[in-house]
């Protein structure tokens, strides 16, 4: 690791099962700025009627005024569509004045996109940002 970056992990252990949502944390020290980046993993099996529980424990844990949440990972709810599903969770995300900061799809296979792997920032905290593509070659046929 970098000698002027402090980082500290986080044990979350007790919110994750791998039929719900999967999760892991650190904290970061960057210059006089503190960031806490949450990974997530939500199954597209999972009974998505646990994930916004165990999410919202999570971030009970992390939330901080003193502290730049940020939320990444992949919660195989589609960003591009509206259902019930996005709509909890955005209502949840709310409440730690988050929301989403991509807008654009992150998977294309074939002729349909989805945008299920997803970043939540607090936006009253994180200022101006830029999202774009990284166009990989990567294409299923």
């Amino acid at each position: 690791m970098h000698d002027t970056l402090t980082c500290t992990s986080i044990d979350l252990s007790r919110y994750c099962n791998e039929f719900d949502l999967e999760a892991c944390a650190l904290k970061i020290r960057i210059s006089n700025i503190v960031f806490c980046i949450l990974c997530i993993y939500r199954p597209p099996t999972s009974n998505f009627l646990n994930f916004p529980c165990l999410l919202e424990s999570i971030l009970m844990q992390l939330y901080s005024n003193t502290t730049n949440l940020i939320i990444c990972g992949d919660i195989n709810i589609n960003y591009l569509k509206s259902s019930n599903y996005k709509t909890k969770l955005d209502y949840l995300l709310a409440t730690y004045n988050m929301s989403t900061a991509v807008d654009l799809p992150t998977r294309i296979i074939n002729y349909t996109s989805t945008d299920i792997d997803n970043i939540f920032i607090d936006k009253t905290k994180n200022g101006d940002y830029t999202i774009e593509p990284i166009i990989n070659g990567l294409i299923r046929p």
